[in-house]
C-alpha cells in the first residue's frame, strides 16, 4: 500500500477515537514505518535491511511508541502510535494479495522475539519497487484510501464554519 491507502483506511481504522488525537501526529504514524524503512533499505547500508519493511515496522517500535505514550501521558504520541498501528495491520492484511515475499509483514512485526532476521527481497531500485506497486490490490487500496480522504472533506467543507477543527 501506499500514501493514500495507509490514511484513508487508516484514518476510518481509528474514527472511533480520531477526535481526541491530534490529526497530523496520527497522518505522520500512518506513513512513519515506511519514512524509517524505505531508506533505510535503499541506503544499502547494511545487510541488517534486508528489505522494506524492517525496523519500523516491527511490533517492539509500536509498543515503544505506545508505552512512551502511555507513560508520558502524550496525545500526540498516541495518535502517532495509533498511526503506527493501521500502517502495520493494513500491511499484514495486504500482504495476504501481494507479491512481496511471503510473511514479511509478519516477519518484521515478530522480530526480534520469533525472528532474528528480516526478510530477504532484492529491489534494485526505487522504479523498481514503484513498478512493484502496479498491482490490483495495491491500486484497489489506493483508490479506496483517496475516495475516503475525498468523502471526509466533503464531509468537512460542508459543516457550518463554527462547526470546523
Amino acid at each position: 500500500m501506499f500514501i493514500f491507502g495507509h490514511i484513508g483506511i487508516g484514518r476510518k481504522l481509528v474514527h472511533p477515537w480520531s477526535r481526541r488525537l491530534p490529526a497530523v501526529a496520527l497522518i505522520a504514524g500512518m506513513l512513519l514505518p515506511d519514512l524509517i524503512d524505505k531508506p533505510l533499505y535503499y541506503s544499502r547500508i547494511s545487510d541488517f535491511f534486508s528489505c522494506t519493511r524492517t525496523v519500523g515496522h516491527t511490533g517492539l517500535f509500536l509498543v515503544t511508541i505506545l508505552a512512551i505514550a502511555y507513560f508520558a501521558r502524550s496525545s500526540g504520541l498516541a495518535a502517532l502510535g495509533s498511526g503506527v498501528a493501521t500502517h502495520l495491520a493494513l500491511d499484514m492484511f495486504l500482504e495476504l494479495f501481494g507479491r512481496d515475499p511471503p510473511r514479511a509483514a509478519w516477519i518484521a512485526f515478530t522480530w526480534p522475539f520469533l525472528n532474528r532476521n528480516f526478510a530477504y527481497t532484492f529491489i534494485p531500485s526505487i522504479t523498481s519497487h514503484l513498478e512493484r506497486l502496479w498491482v490490483t490490490p495495491v491500486i484497489a487500496a489506493e483508490v479506496v484510501g483517496l475516495a475516503l480522504i475525498a468523502w471526509d472533506y466533503w464531509k468537512w467543507t460542508r459543516r457550518p464554519s463554527q462547526v470546523r477543527d
